[in-house]
């Protein structure tokens, strides 16, 4: 065979391999990004620093939900007994709470109060809300009892709550009313729909868990589109999220209960709004197994408390 022809022939061939969605799927580059993981497959605080991976830490936390930055260089992580703060550049354990066993998820208030949820919880049915000030005295105990299970909760710019419950987002007051809701469209499995965000133009978007997808809902709960793929990441459970300064939405594709998974998919997606997926990131199968939630620190001032907007992205509060 000739050179040229050979080199004809691989440019053919990398042609059909771009149109068929399996080339390299990002098409953005962060050399410099560090990243937050939660890894429930290990039950690992996972940092992650792409230009200075001697920086990169992995240490065993809890099993629990969530990540959020609450200030003065720490992370708050959810656990079964409350919460833990840690120490963002070591992941050395700084502060607890553990007397609320049974606790789902944890997750800091705009007030500073936290906020922990459990269900059938507190002598209550459904879905229970307890606010704890900041010498764990309950302010406020809020209950939504029609609800047969709680994943994460966002505080919306109203002070009021959205929140997933399997097949489910709803967004509900501090008097325990519900003012929206949406179900999530039909899937072959159970969706466990994982966080719910709101948008500037009034949608809500949600992780969908099994639904392995973004699925937006307008203002009415009405489904208006999803996002997903392509197919060479494997898509499997869309878990936690945010919603970057640049629009964008980075997500953990979480592939699994347990060790063994970290050779499965690609762990760190971040999609465009209009659905095309601008970077990704492979997770360490040496090091990580299944990463449920994901904090991008690029541009975050870590020794302040950081809430979604009304545009649904992270700022200072």
């Amino acid at each position: 065979m000739t050179k040229t022809r050979s080199v004809s022939l691989i440019s053919v061939l990398f042609l059909l391999i771009s149109l068929a969605g399996i080339s390299q799927p990002s098409s953005g580059s962060y050399p410099s990004r560090q990243m937050l993981l939660r890894d429930e497959g290990l039950s690992k605080l996972n940092y992650i620093d792409l230009a200075h991976p001697e920086r990169n830490y992995y240490v065993s936390v809890p099993a629990g939900r969530d990540l959020q930055l609450v200030g003065h260089g720490r992370v708050m992580i959810g656990t079964g007994k409350g919460y833990e703060e840690r120490d963002i550049k070591t992941g050395a354990k700084v502060t607890e709470v553990a007397t609320f066993d049974g606790t789902i998820v944890a997750r800091r208030l705009r007030n500073g109060n936290t906020i922990l949820a459990g269900l059938n919880w507190q002598g209550k049915k459904g879905i229970v809300l307890l606010e704890l000030d900041q010498n764990q005295n309950v302010q406020r105990t809020i209950n939504y009892p029609d609800f047969n299970y709680v994943r994460l909760i966002r505080e919306t710019a109203t002070g009021n709550f959205l929140i997933t419950s399997n097949d489910r987002v709803f967004e509900g007051k501090p008097d325990g009313s519900i003012v929206w809701q949406a179900q999530l469209t039909k899937q072959t499995k159970a969706q466990h729909a994982w966080q719910a965000q709101r948008l500037g133009n009034g949608h809500t978007l949600v992780s969908g868990g099994y639904s392995a997808n973004f699925q937006r809902f307008d203002q009415k709960g009405a489904f208006v589109d999803s996002v997903s793929g392509p197919p060479v990441v494997h898509p499997d459970f869309f878990a936690g999220f945010q919603i970057l300064k640049n629009g964008n939405w980075v997500v953990a594709n979480w592939q699994g209960h347990g060790p063994g998974h970290g050779d499965s998919g690609t762990q760190i997606l971040e999609y465009t709004p209009a659905g095309k997926l601008f970077w990704s990131w492979k997770q360490d199968p040496k090091q990580q197994s299944s990463i449920q939630g994901v904090l991008v620190l690029d541009g975050l001032d870590l020794n302040r408390l950081h809430i979604e907007d009304a545009q649904g992205q992270l700022v200072p509060n």
